[in-house]
């Protein structure tokens, strides 16, 4: 291609402007890397919408019966909708909307708001419902304030850290919990309503048409328009205690403080907030998506270092949740993985050629990571975990293309060649099969944008940095090499290199491949490596598990505790402090607890989602760093740090502590059921989580009953729950027929209890510039007892009073805590975790699916596999539509480069082999096959079908030039032995830190390595002994069909 041809040859002639270019990108790829955001994963986009109603006070039953099915019924046809999942629970509807792949998120969501402004048939008392795209925004550190102060100065101080946090470049939002807002309550005695013969809606009347302000109008007058607003009674407790609510013919006023008092207070708490056991105010920062986790966590840390200096000795801020600690020390261990294999790669450059050759060769380095950073940056991404392995994925491939082109170029100059000759003919002779190369191993990458689930976005990167860098790789190819091997590389003294005789090895490789193809050695050779790849597929069946994520170690973990549901808020805090003793008589304080974070009246069901009641209570355990484990952790992440690294005192592992932590905590009076969660290597979620799935409520209850002890009595299943345990008990109270008679109705009784109990929300007044509520409420005294409900005084509309017992039946039932539902029926849930050192969640799953699947003809309930069973479904299914498509992508690149359908099968068929390195690979370390084993075999298609067409090339350059088929395999085996060598070398060695020397945090990306290397090792041996036979055979096959076509055509 003349066009190709001038690069070259301009590269080659201009070397001062191709420097110059390099000085360029250096300048703006360090650039780029300095902007780009860190974080620890990268941000996951969820197609998820969800909508919450607020329904004071409402039962689980009447949320569901009033809200949630209304809700439900309203968007049950829409077709962007994949499925709809919904907890109605005490007070609140959380309805969770899962999108369709390719669904237009935007347009739902406008879709939505429109159905929801549809709905009028939602009672009067419930909140307008919110809906809100669910992102997964991962929270960058928490600050608590803590100190002995009274509530008032403490949530004040806690408003005013909470606005200088939002100052700070980056921040999203700030979350606080552990505090309250102020309300002002008007608190009545029913008994002195029914006295003076007043109801509660003349209250309600008169506090409405006396705080509120009432526009008046305009006058326009010569001065100019003038507004007119009439002025409410101000939101003060005395003054509101003035406002009449009778007026008799005489003038006197019967005003609202001779029948009760008012009082500005604190709203009820809902939950209670405690920091290494003092009551607190925590604070939880989330970045924006194009903010760093670790800068924003340093001015977070600056921030909370000055407030030590001016807040009052009483109060005290601590920080916890730090992100930051996690995002450093996992990026400095891959960073640290990378500086070992680029030093392995160029070390083996240098031994296994010359230092220039190795010079020119390894500078394809730092030139593709430049264009792959500065791609990264202006598309969008962030540095993270798994771009930064992308990376060393792709640092033994980087060099392939200018290995291949180096050493061709090289082997003309051994030849006699003059170096800038060498450089032009050299670099143009290999020039379109490495072209085809590169494409066929981005060809195997870029399919994994097809793997739709959430793991499939989670891994989305790596393709970009795949392709961003090999990019980069071929721009350096064919332009920067050319121009240094032109003026770099010169002849090597003839003189033999004591530690690699090339010649030696040739001699002898060539003498075994043309033994291995010749006759009937070659069908031999391939059927070995067919059984022995058969051995593989059945060892990796039988013995080697499938998990979707290994245990990675976090030092944190998040404990989920159920009381009885009978349990007030203030009797689960007492039990709170209980466990907190607990958990520091487990940990050592100086060696193994960094912090301690208590919640009482919230649990996570899992980290995306929270629940809420007043007998939950979470505590959130954040551990000491570790001791340095590995040789990379000891040694290697100071040198990359330029320091040394601040490793902790901890000597126990994180998994050690939470299993202590499980089994004496689980002793203690009052817990009734406990779940810990830790963060996980990916997107987080339980590892068992089954639903079941019927319109009948005892067949729910049964099935759900028999699952949760079947899972029970299971070797290395803990934390089983389901959401199927009796709830709360309810007085249910029904207008009888003696109400009726006397003028009353089902909303008066309603009001009258809601007031009682709860309080009504009669108006919203501005104080202190903020909207608080004007609550009418009875007396504390009466709300502590049930038999005071019986005796509640109704005033009657015609005047008298009656007692609720009297108007209304009242009956004593037992509800849900939650009700869930999918998809328009009912659900129960059931959720365990398992430790993955005794069985893995895909067994256990597999186990329940053949102990309860129902019957075909059975439709009385259905099971839901969700957690890891239904991610691995989604992502194995996209991982094999990835593999499809990378399998086509690869045949037509190759029929384009052979002009021919059978060439391109022989280069095909050595894919498979390389799961034989894989099986062996994972098989030596111990590991099970998980997620990340399969996105490296992905990637391990691309490297083999890069080495086995530059082979397959050759011979049918050979056999153009006049060789015999034998002649022209054993040639382009002795050709290309060198290259492909180098190849899988610096490959390997790329990723080898990762396989060998992992440890920590980073542990969890080693069996991808491991498929990566292993894999490539054995194909690679395989290409060298095999492939040529079955090319061979392929050739036989072609000749065959010749005869059979020839000898048909003569008949």
């Amino acid at each position: 291609m003349p066009g190709a041809g001038w690069v070259i040859r301009f590269a080659i002639d201009n070397p001062l402007l191709v420097n110059l270019t390099l000085v360029l990108l250096l300048i703006v790829g360090v650039l780029s890397w300095r902007a780009m955001p860190q974080e620890l994963f990268p941000v996951v986009q969820l197609d998820m919408a969800h909508i919450q109603t607020e329904f004071e006070g409402a039962s689980p039953a009447e949320v569901e019966q009033q809200v949630t099915i209304t809700i439900e019924e309203e968007f049950s046809n829409h077709e962007d909708i994949d499925y709809m999942s919904s907890t109605s629970s005490e007070g609140f509807s959380n309805i969770y909307i899962e999108l369709k792949p390719g669904a237009n998120v935007d347009d739902f969501m406008r879709d939505a708001r429109t159905l929801l402004d549809r709905i009028t048939e939602l009672p009067e008392l419930a909140e307008q419902p919110e809906l809100t795209r669910i992102r997964a925004r991962f929270p960058v550190i928490s600050l608590s304030l803590y100190g002995d102060v009274a509530d008032a100065a403490l949530y004040e101080h806690a408003e005013q850290i909470r606005r200088r946090m939002m100052q700070i470049d980056g921040v999203a939002s700030v979350a606080v919990a552990g505090d309250r807002d102020w309300e002002i309550w008007t608190v009545v005695d029913p008994h002195v309503l029914a006295a003076r013969d007043v109801t509660l809606e003349q209250i309600m009347v008169a506090l409405r048409d006396n705080l509120r302000d009432q526009p008046g109008g305009n006058i326009e007058s010569l001065e100019g328009d003038i507004r007119l607003r009439g002025q409410g009674v101000p939101p003060d407790p005395a003054a509101i205690e003035q406002i009449a609510i009778r007026v008799n013919d005489a003038g006197g006023q019967l005003r609202l403080g001779d029948i009760g008092h008012v009082e500005r207070r604190f709203e009820k708490p809902l939950t209670y907030a405690r920091f290494d056991g003092q009551p607190s105010v925590n604070l939880t920062v989330t970045k924006t998506a194009s903010a760093s986790t670790i800068e924003v966590a340093d001015q977070v840390k600056q921030l909370a270092s000055e407030l030590r200096l001016a807040l009052p000795p009483s109060l005290q801020v601590g920080h916890h949740t730090d992100m930051s600690n996690y995002v450093e020390a996992r990026l400095n261990t891959v960073k640290s993985s990378g500086l070992i294999g680029l030093v392995l790669v160029l070390l083996s450059l240098c031994v296994l050629l010359n230092l220039r050759a190795a010079a020119v060769t390894s500078f394809g380095i730092p030139v593709s990571f430049l264009v792959g950073i500065i791609l990264l940056y202006y598309l969008g991404y962030s540095i993270n975990m798994v771009s930064l392995f992308a990376f060393l994925i792709v640092l033994g491939m980087i060099v392939d293309d200018a290995i291949i082109v180096a050493e061709n170029v090289y082997r003309h100059i051994e030849a006699g060649m003059a170096p800038k000759q060498a450089a032009m003919i050299g670099t143009r002779e290999v020039m379109w099969p490495v072209i085809v190369a590169t494409l066929t191993t981005m060809a195997a990458f870029v399919p994994m944008f097809a793997i739709g689930s959430t793991l499939g976005t989670f891994i989305q990167v790596i393709p970009v940095v795949v392709t961003c860098t090999l990019l980069g790789s071929l721009i350096e190819a064919f332009m920067v090499l050319p121009s240094h091997a032109g003026h770099i590389l010169r002849p090597r003294p003839p003189q033999r290199r004591p530690w690699v005789d090339w010649q030696a090895w040739l001699d002898r490789y060539a003498r075994l491949l043309r033994w291995t193809v010749s006759g009937l050695n070659r069908y031999l050779a391939v059927l070995a490596s067919i059984g022995l790849l058969v051995v593989s597929l059945t060892y990796a069946h039988t013995r080697l598990p499938f998990e979707m994520f290994g245990n990675v170690e976090i030092g944190q973990f998040f404990v989920n505790i159920e009381t009885p549901n009978t349990y007030s808020l203030d009797k689960s805090l007492q039990l709170a402090g209980q466990l907190e003793q607990e958990v520091l008589d487990i940990l050592d304080e100086d060696r193994e607890l960094g912090t301690m974070l208590t919640n009482v009246g919230v649990s996570m069901i899992d980290f995306n989602r929270t629940n809420t009641g007043s007998n939950l209570i979470q505590l959130i355990v954040d551990l000491k760093k570790p001791q340095a484990e590995g040789f990379i952790e000891r040694w290697v992440s100071p040198l990359v740090n330029f320091g040394y690294e601040d490793f902790g005192p901890r000597q126990r592992n994180a998994e050690t502590i939470i299993n202590e932590v499980r089994e004496r905590l689980a002793r203690i009076a009052g817990v009734e059921r406990m779940s810990i969660l830790k963060p996980d290597a990916g997107p987080a979620g339980n590892d068992i989580e089954v639903g079941v799935v019927s319109d009948e409520l005892d067949i729910i209850n049964a099935r759900t009953a028999a699952i949760t002890d079947y899972l029970k009595q299971l070797p290395g299943v803990h934390d089983v729950r389901n959401d199927q345990e009796p709830g709360k008990l309810e007085y249910q109270y029904l207008l009888n027929e003696q109400g009726r008679r006397l003028g009353l109705t089902q909303t008066q009784i309603a009001t009258a209890v809601r007031s009682g109990y709860l309080g009504n929300e009669v108006v919203y007044v501005t104080w202190n510039e903020k909207r608080i509520p004007v609550r009418l409420i009875y007396p504390e005294a009466l709300r502590k007892t049930s038999q005071s409900l019986l005796e509640l005084p109704i005033v009657l509309p015609s005047g008298g009073t009656v007692y609720l017992s009297d108007v209304a039946d009242v009956k004593i039932a037992r509800g849900l805590n939650d009700i869930r539902r999918r998809d328009g029926q009912r659900m129960a849930k059931i959720t365990a975790e398992v430790d993955s050192e005794i069985n893995t969640p895909l067994n256990i799953t597999d186990q329940l699916a053949r102990e309860f699947q129902p019957a075909a003809d059975d439709s009385s309930y259905s099971l839901l596999f969700l957690g890891e069973k239904r991610d691995a479904e989604e992502s194995f299914a996209g991982m094999f539509q990835a593999l499809i498509l990378a399998l086509v992508l690869i045949f037509f690149m190759l029929t384009g480069l052979f002009k021919s359908l059978l060439d391109p099968l022989a280069v095909m068929l050595a894919i498979p082999f390389g799961i034989i390195g894989v099986v062996v690979g994972h098989a030596i370390f111990d590991y099970n096959l998980q997620f990340l084993s399969a996105v490296g075999m992905l990637a391990l298609a691309g490297i083999i079908v890069n080495d086995s067409l530059i082979l397959v090339d050759f011979i049918k350059h050979k056999r153009r030039e006049g060789y015999d088929r034998i002649s022209a395999v054993v040639e382009a085996g002795r050709v290309r032995v060198r290259p492909i060598l180098l190849t899988t070398i610096t490959t390997f060695l790329g990723v080898s830190p990762l396989i060998f020397f992992a440890t920590g945090q980073t542990a969890f990306l080693s069996p991808m390595a491991v498929s990566l290397g292993f894999g490539l090792l054995f194909a690679t041996l395989l290409i060298l002994l095999v492939l040529p036979g079955l090319y061979l055979i392929v050739d036989d096959a072609r000749e065959g069909m010749r005869r059979l076509a020839r000898s048909v055509m003569q008949r």
